[in-house]
């Protein structure tokens, strides 16, 4: 199957808005993992967000679940990834000429609260 120019910039898109996503999520919950395209790619065999997020975290971060049940830490994420998407979506197709990658979005206020 060949795949056109168009459902490719379509795909890598969606990649780096989830992306975006997920690492805004992570950031906003103060978790200390970033994830890049491989680390999505290979999650990619999940059936949903919370198995992906929960095969991530019992792999590379058992100790969280030490403190959080994986029910309530993949629901924490998901929610926030989800909060986050639209916004993610929107500065990605904006960006769709950048070859930097997905960036965490942030809303102005918290960039002019920064700059202060």
């Amino acid at each position: 199957m060949i795949r056109s120019q168009a459902t490719i910039a379509a795909d890598e898109r969606e990649l780096q808005t989830q992306l975006c996503a997920y690492n805004s999520a992570f950031e906003e919950l103060d978790l200390m993992f970033r994830w890049d395209a491989d680390t999505l790619k290979a999650l990619s065999g999940a059936p949903n967000d919370q198995a992906r997020i929960a095969r991530y975290i019992e792999v590379h971060c058992p100790h969280l679940l030490k403190a959080y049940s994986a029910e309530f830490l993949c629901q924490a994420i998901v929610d926030r990834k989800n909060a986050y998407y639209d916004a993610c979506r929107a500065t990605t197709i904006a960006r769709a000429d950048d070859t930097r990658g997905a960036r965490m979005w942030r809303p102005e206020c918290d960039t002019v609260r920064a700059a202060a």
